[in-house]
């Protein structure tokens, strides 16, 4: 049941995440004029959108592997 509800958790977050970056490329679509050196748009949301998901995705995969890790150790010892 705990599973569930931390799965439920992470996918409203994930869909939190998603609506941030869809209002503010709404936004962003809107004003036309950004400061100097960044790019309007959607153009100018994907890339911080894009390494934030992948600090999160290396973040989870290193968590799998301490998890993986700890699941083979208390395996080895049963």
């Amino acid at each position: 049941m705990k599973t569930r509800a931390l799965i439920a958790a992470l996918i409203v977050i994930i869909l939190l995440l998603l609506m941030i970056v869809v209002l503010s490329s709404a936004l962003l679509l809107s004003t036309g004029n950004p400061p100097e050196g960044e790019a309007s748009g959607v153009h100018g949301v994907a890339y911080p959108v894009m390494s934030m998901l992948e600090g999160i995705l290396a973040g989870a995969a290193d968590l799998i592997d301490a998890i993986a890790g700890q699941i083979a150790r208390l395996s080895g010892r049963l």
